[in-house]
């Protein structure tokens, strides 16, 4: 018994059944992957147009090149300056903190995967749900923005503190230091004082006994010309020479150039 063929207006209806199913596989994986339905993330997403997308790309840009961890130089690596470094010892190189790169993670991939399905939607044709995607991509880079800002803000206060106690602490001493420095002070001005003062009264007591040995002297000397007074006095003549026995005691000397005058 043979098969009836096929007519070819049959086979061309399965043709075309076949191609619309394929058509619409292709569509529903671009419409899964635009509304989040698809499993891995793009790999790389194609530049977004001018808008909402392109802003947020190159926000992320920004704050991926902020922080991303520097280079450094391993073993038998030369720095930027030409020298070799050390075996095992890497360049110790400044940069972000992990602790930035930990703010902005999540926010960033979540506007990383915005962009993806904005891309979705533009190739599955959707343009509206495309742009708003685009501005939640923007909406998260901005806030990724935002607290990577906010994590190098507290860092700087961090540090202004950190720097804040350190004067805090030389003042101090300083402070010290000065306190002691008066304190010496005072203690050489007190003991100053007390050398002048003992310089003073040793001056007061030498001048007491060169008066009093001065007064002394003058109270030894009138005893010693009381007595010169005297002796001179026993020594003198009791008569003139050449005198009578007679009236001599009564006469007068008769004064120059009367001796003969009645």
């Amino acid at each position: 018994m043979r098969s009836r063929p096929i007519p070819r207006d049959a086979r061309q209806r399965r043709w075309s059944q076949a191609l619309l199913l394929a058509l619409a596989a292709t569509l529903g994986s671009a419409d899964a992957l635009a509304h989040g339905g698809g499993e891995k993330p793009l790999a790389t997403v194609p530049a977004p147009p001018p808008g909402d997308g392109a802003k947020a790309a190159q926000i992320l840009r920004e704050i991926e090149g902020r922080v991303a961890p520097p280079p450094t130089a391993v073993a038998g690596e030369k720095s930027a300056g030409g020298e070799e470094t050390a075996v095992g010892a890497p360049i110790a190189a400044s940069g972000p903190s992990p602790g930035a790169a930990k703010v902005v993670a999540e926010p960033m991939a979540h506007a990383k995967r915005a962009l993806q399905r904005a891309h979705g939607a533009r190739a599955a044709g959707d343009a509206t749900n495309a742009r708003r995607l685009d501005a939640v991509a923007l909406e998260w880079a901005e806030a990724a923005r935002t607290l990577l800002r906010a994590a190098a803000a507290e860092a700087a206060a961090v540090e202004a503190a950190k720097r804040a106690r350190e004067v805090e602490t030389k003042l101090e001493r300083a402070r010290a230091l000065l306190e002691e420095t008066q304190a010496r002070r005072g203690r050489a001005a007190a003991e100053l004082e007390r050398i002048e003062a003992e310089a003073r009264e040793a001056t007061r007591a030498a001048a007491n006994v060169e008066a009093q040995r001065i007064e002394a002297g003058k109270r030894g000397a009138a005893p010693k010309a009381a007595t010169r007074g005297a002796r001179g006095a026993e020594q003198a003549p009791t008569a003139a020479p050449g005198a009578g026995p007679k009236g001599g005691a009564g006469k007068a000397t008769a004064p120059v150039g009367q001796e003969g005058t009645p």
